[in-house]
């Protein structure tokens, strides 16, 4: 039967497959790219390989912090500290961590117009987990107050 334990256990394996996949993505991106760039020479893009590769990399790093964060929180909730200011502070990070990925994409669609698209999703994760955020910082505060009352 599937259950919380099982789901939290997928969960932080998931975050674990996508921290290998980052690390592989970015040690063979130069690699990928050239052939991606040299297969599609038809749109005229290899000028542009430093700029994707600086957007890619530009990217893993809020890609990394992001799942490092995200880590921590589920393993949180594994502990059963769910409303707690360590929680709102990893969920701010990750916020952010889109936000700033989002950023890259929005100045990298200067010279590739299909950057915009990532831009505009990853500014609305990170808007979306702003309000998560910001849900469960009440939380907190309304827990605490429940907490010290007799």
């Amino acid at each position: 039967m599937w259950n919380e334990t099982k789901s939290l256990a997928l969960s932080k394996l998931c975050v674990k497959l996508f921290m290998a996949l980052l690390i592989g993505f970015g040690v063979s991106a130069p690699f990928w790219l050239r052939s991606l760039l040299a297969f599609y020479s038809e749109l005229g893009l290899e000028t542009f390989y430093a700029c994707f590769l600086m957007t890619i990399y530009a990217c893993c790093v809020p890609a990394a912090l992001l799942l490092y964060h995200l880590y921590r929180l589920l393993n949180n909730i594994g502990l059963d500290q769910i409303f707690n200011a360590e929680n709102v502070r990893h969920l701010r990070v990750i916020s952010w961590c889109c936000i700033a990925a989002g950023l890259v994409c929005l100045i990298s669609g200067l010279y590739y117009l299909p950057w915009l698209l990532l831009a505009v999703a990853a500014a609305f994760i990170g808007l979306i987990l702003r309000v998560v955020k910001n849900v469960v910082q009440l939380a907190v505060v309304l827990k605490d107050e429940n907490d010290y009352t007799i």
